[in-house]
């Protein structure tokens, strides 16, 4: 584990539990939201297959594989509530960017179920941008990715077997084709990650590039998988990156943390003299700014013992 990684941990584990910060407590809130995905299955049982039902198991497919992704995303964090992990800040926003996109398409599920071609979330659904902290992101980030891509794969891969069990050898061959790619993204990705948990020296563009194996190479695909399974074809034009996906904004989005460089202030410091800005007392919810601490902190410790150079 490199020093940055290291300082993420101790840091967080020192200045507070992470899960009382709003952010996570908002996200608590979203993840209930994200289990009403679970109580549609009743609702399509109950309406009979066929092709005025395709749109709808198209929307619920796509909502269950973000939910899936989602909940692996931050499970570190909510497995345990007495005794929760490390996740970095990103971890939790990125998480919190998908289970937005669910209330839509379960709302779609329905009107689909009411009057077939109400649903009016656009298809096929997208992923939507990858979000980045300052600096070289920690690995516990790269792990969420990883846990990501596995429950989805594992999730996607009980319904190909059963569908080819079915005799439906032509109607799933795009998906296993999505898949099969993204099986071959993944193992690029678990290298670099392998290589961190073995305390290896990465270079950041290497670092970086596991990052986009996972999210547009293995996490993308997988979505769009889940999607062709009941329609086939219905991701043919469908971006492959998120530069594709919005050309308009800008790629890899940054995420700026409070304190973090411009004209960001850390609001929770007055009452240590004034001079960090904000007022009124410690707030331990801005504590998560651990992240960018870590990144500053194992930058000057690289510099002490590697002789200036970072990586």
């Amino acid at each position: 584990m490199s020093w940055r990684d290291q300082l993420h941990l101790t840091l967080s584990a020192a200045l507070g539990r992470h899960h009382e910060d709003p952010l996570v407590q908002q996200l608590a809130g979203l993840r209930r939201v994200g289990a009403a995905v679970y109580s549609l299955k009743d609702e399509l049982a109950a309406k009979a297959e066929g092709p005025t039902r395709q749109r709808a198991d198209t929307y619920y497919a796509a909502a269950e594989a973000l939910v899936t992704m989602a909940d692996a995303f931050v499970l570190d964090a909510f497995a345990d509530p007495a005794h929760p992990k490390h996740l970095p800040q990103v971890t939790f926003a990125q998480a919190t960017e998908w289970y937005r996109k669910i209330p839509a398409l379960v709302s779609s599920v329905r009107r689909e179920l009411a009057y077939p071609g109400a649903g009016d979330e656009p298809l096929p659904a997208l992923l939507g941008p990858r979000l980045e902290a300052q600096g070289r992101c920690p690995v516990e980030h790269l792990l969420a990715m990883q846990r990501a891509a596995a429950a989805a794969e594992d999730l996607l891969g009980t319904r190909i077997e059963l569908r080819d069990r079915q005799g439906e050898h032509e109607k799933i061959r795009s998906a296993v084709l999505l898949m099969t790619d993204a099986r071959s993204q993944r193992e690029n990705g678990d290298q670099v990650i392998g290589a961190l948990q073995r305390g290896e020296r990465v270079p950041d563009q290497v670092h970086e590039d596991a990052e986009q194996f996972f999210y547009d190479g293995v996490l993308r695909r997988y979505l769009y998988a889940a999607q062709e399974l009941e329609t086939a074809g219905i991701t043919k034009n469908a971006p492959d990156s998120e530069t594709e996906e919005d050309e308009t904004e800008e790629s890899p989005r940054v995420i700026r943390f409070p304190g973090a460089g411009g004209s960001g202030r850390m609001g929770g410091f007055g009452g240590f003299g004034g001079g960090f800005g904000g007022g009124g007392g410690f707030n331990w919810g801005t504590l998560l700014t651990v992240d960018v601490i870590a990144n500053l902190a194992a930058q000057l410790m690289d510099g002490m013992f590697s002789g200036g150079s970072r990586w």
